[in-house]
Protein backbone atom coordinates (compact mmCIF):
# COMPACT_ATOMS: atom_id res chain seq x y z
CA UNK A 1 0.00 0.00 0.00
CA UNK A 2 1.47 3.37 -0.98
CA UNK A 3 0.80 6.59 0.83
CA UNK A 4 -0.19 9.60 -1.23
CA UNK A 5 1.95 12.68 -0.82
CA UNK A 6 0.03 15.67 0.54
CA UNK A 7 -0.51 18.52 -1.88
CA UNK A 8 1.36 21.78 -1.51
CA UNK A 9 -1.95 23.47 -0.58
CA UNK A 10 -2.52 20.93 2.20
CA UNK A 11 0.98 21.43 3.63
CA UNK A 12 0.64 25.22 3.54
CA UNK A 13 -2.76 25.00 5.23
CA UNK A 14 -1.45 22.58 7.86
CA UNK A 15 1.44 24.88 8.71
CA UNK A 16 -0.83 27.93 8.87
CA UNK A 17 -3.35 26.18 11.10
CA UNK A 18 -0.65 24.86 13.42
CA UNK A 19 1.14 28.19 13.78
CA UNK A 20 -2.06 30.17 14.30
CA UNK A 21 -3.21 27.67 16.93
CA UNK A 22 0.13 27.97 18.71
CA UNK A 23 0.80 31.70 18.54
CA UNK A 24 -2.53 33.40 17.77
CA UNK A 25 -5.37 31.20 19.05
CA UNK A 26 -7.82 34.11 19.30
CA UNK A 27 -7.33 34.98 15.64
CA UNK A 28 -7.64 31.32 14.72
CA UNK A 29 -11.01 31.02 16.44
CA UNK A 30 -12.29 34.06 14.54
CA UNK A 31 -11.08 32.65 11.22
CA UNK A 32 -12.51 29.18 11.86
CA UNK A 33 -16.01 30.57 12.44
CA UNK A 34 -16.09 31.91 8.89
CA UNK A 35 -14.65 28.94 6.96
CA UNK A 36 -17.00 26.86 4.85
CA UNK A 37 -14.60 25.48 2.33
CA UNK A 38 -13.31 21.93 2.01
CA UNK A 39 -10.38 22.43 -0.36
CA UNK A 40 -6.93 20.97 0.37
CA UNK A 41 -5.71 24.16 2.06
CA UNK A 42 -8.52 24.20 4.63
CA UNK A 43 -8.39 20.44 5.21
CA UNK A 44 -4.70 20.93 6.05
CA UNK A 45 -5.51 24.03 8.08
CA UNK A 46 -7.85 22.11 10.37
CA UNK A 47 -5.41 19.18 10.55
CA UNK A 48 -2.64 21.53 11.73
CA UNK A 49 -4.94 22.99 14.37
CA UNK A 50 -5.88 19.50 15.57
CA UNK A 51 -2.22 18.40 15.65
CA UNK A 52 -1.31 21.20 18.04
CA UNK A 53 -4.30 20.33 20.24
CA UNK A 54 -3.11 16.70 20.36
CA UNK A 55 0.44 17.75 21.23
CA UNK A 56 -0.85 20.03 23.99
CA UNK A 57 -3.01 17.29 25.47
CA UNK A 58 -0.06 14.85 25.41
CA UNK A 59 2.03 17.49 27.16
CA UNK A 60 -0.57 17.85 29.90
CA UNK A 61 -0.58 14.10 30.43
CA UNK A 62 3.23 14.13 30.70
CA UNK A 63 3.04 17.00 33.20
CA UNK A 64 0.53 15.07 35.32
CA UNK A 65 2.76 12.00 35.28
CA UNK A 66 5.74 14.09 36.43
CA UNK A 67 3.66 15.61 39.23
CA UNK A 68 2.51 12.16 40.30
CA UNK A 69 6.11 10.94 40.41
CA UNK A 70 7.17 13.94 42.49
CA UNK A 71 4.26 13.50 44.90
CA UNK A 72 5.54 10.01 45.71
CA UNK A 73 8.69 11.61 47.14
CA UNK A 74 6.62 13.87 49.38
CA UNK A 75 4.71 10.93 50.81
CA UNK A 76 7.96 9.65 52.31
CA UNK A 77 8.46 12.93 54.14
CA UNK A 78 4.96 12.87 55.63
CA UNK A 79 5.44 9.45 57.21
CA UNK A 80 8.32 10.54 59.44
Amino acid sequence: MTMEQPTKQYVNGFNSGYLLAKYMPNLLSKIVKNIDSANDYFVGFFSGKEELELENSRGHIDDLARLRDKSGDRDLDLER
